[in-house]
């Protein structure tokens, strides 16, 4: 029997639908009070009253405990849909609700303690992805205002995209209560986090903060001074970072990394940082980056011991120089051990999905090379072997009908010729390879 068969027995030992994730990890989007366990469920509202007597209502909200109550009695959440349809398909039951669970770090070692608590107590997480606020000195293509302040300056400014959905009206964002917290406006839910923060960290095992761009956030540093004083060595510390802002800043947080490190206040430290493509292209997708510059970063990050992981977003733009761009990744990673990278494909906006993508020989071909290259390079780790495959079958056997394909192109151009004229951009000439876009 394999792990993740014996994960499902276990659990079904508890309930049919029991999933550890709902208790031992959390996402909390600090600057709107939003939350959810696993990436599945959509994010839901952080009610201000319950954090007044209970800052861990961060995470143990009353609609949380409630979807707990449901797993443990064996019912079946409706956020969860995504991993009821998987175990509904005949012969399939590694949803990620068996896949989150089998997890040694920061589920299974805990399937006692949670399986034994009752649905209506507070919970400690193992592991907390946190965002302090939108503060962003990017405004990447695929973004959001809720996670960017730039973006929220520009939509704020100039309106939404003109775009079938109205992309990134801010009219959307207010009517689903997502409406972040202006950086210097006070913010309830950061202050619960810092009255949570001293029961939280003894307790956590993986910290991940993410943003808006947390090198930009004073809470970022706050928190580094507090591990310097309070050391947690059980704790590994992870940043999501886009590694594209002042040198000197980035030169300020490694050195703290560092020592935080060096001095066993944590157990390790992780950067993951993002990129797409190469070049201008790159610099098109996610504006306010220079592509050399970031390439630098990254090497100052591997040669200060701290390990560097890339998280790729294939979409439309990108595909053209994924190629070169993962050249040089790989370039990195034989300079330096310690570089990972994954690849995931874009589903939103969906006019970004590589789905636009005509399906004739020079498309096809970028495809195939890609996963060749990454398939036979000796560099290529068992984690990331499959990652180009699944992009590449991704494209080949997924079809929109005539109609969808033609809204979504048309989207899709509105979308580029907006940003042309809002950021002085050029994508006719950045991008030469997509006349089929411009041509229409």
């Amino acid at each position: 029997m394999n792990k993740l068969d014996e994960t499902k027995q276990k659990l079904d030992t508890i309930s049919p639908t029991f999933c550890l994730a709902k208790w031992q990890q959390v996402t909390i989007h600090l600057q709107n009070g939003h939350t959810h366990s696993c990436h599945h469920p959509q994010t839901h509202k952080i009610p201000v009253e319950e954090l007044e007597h209970n800052p861990s209502a961060l995470h143990n909200t009353s609609y949380k405990k409630h979807q707990r109550k449901l797993m443990l009695q064996g019912e079946r959440p409706e956020e969860c849909g995504y991993c009821w349809s998987v175990e509904d398909t005949q012969g399939s039951h590694h949803s990620d609700r068996i896949k989150k669970s089998s997890n040694s770090t920061w589920a299974m070692p805990y399937f006692d303690k949670v399986s034994k608590s009752k649905w209506q107590e507070n919970t400690i997480p193992a592991q907390v992805e946190v965002s302090f606020g939108n503060v962003c000195n990017m405004k990447c293509v695929y973004c959001s205002p809720v996670f960017s302040s730039e973006w929220w300056s520009e939509v704020k400014h100039e309106g939404a995209y003109p775009t079938s959905d109205s992309y990134n009206n801010l009219d959307w964002i207010a009517e689903t209560d997502r409406t972040p917290y202006l950086n210097k406006e006070e913010n309830p839910y950061v202050e619960a986090w810092w009255k949570w923060w001293p029961e939280l960290k003894t307790e956590l095992k993986t910290l991940r903060i993410t943003g808006g761009e947390p090198f930009l956030n004073k809470n970022t540093y706050k928190l580094f001074d507090d591990l310097q004083k309070d050391p947690q060595p059980h704790l590994t510390l992870e940043i999501n970072s886009n590694l594209s802002v002042p040198t000197e800043t980035i030169i300020k947080a490694l050195a703290q990394l560092r020592q935080l490190r060096k001095n066993g206040c944590v157990k390790d430290v992780l950067i993951h940082t993002s990129c797409d493509a190469h070049g201008k292209q790159a610099e098109y997708i996610r504006e306010g980056m220079n592509y050399d510059h970031w390439l630098i970063h990254c090497k100052m990050v591997r040669r200060t011991g701290i390990s560097l992981h890339i998280m790729v977003t294939a979409n439309m733009l990108s595909i053209d120089t994924m190629l070169t761009f993962m050249s040089d990744v790989y370039r990195l990673k034989h300079e330096f051990k310690g570089v990972t990278y994954g690849i995931s494909i874009l589903h939103s906006p969906k006019f970004l999905n590589v789905l636009n993508l005509p399906k004739d020989d020079y498309w096809t071909n970028k495809f195939k090379e890609l996963d060749k290259f990454i398939k036979e390079h000796k560099l290529t780790d068992v984690n990331e072997f499959n990652y180009s495959e699944r992009l590449k079958n991704y494209f080949l056997e997924n079809t929109w009908n005539k109609t969808e394909t033609k809204k979504m192109r048309k989207d899709a151009v509105k979308f580029l010729k907006e940003i042309d004229r809002r950021r002085n951009k050029n994508f006719t000439n950045t991008f030469p390879s997509y006349n089929f876009l411009i041509q229409k």
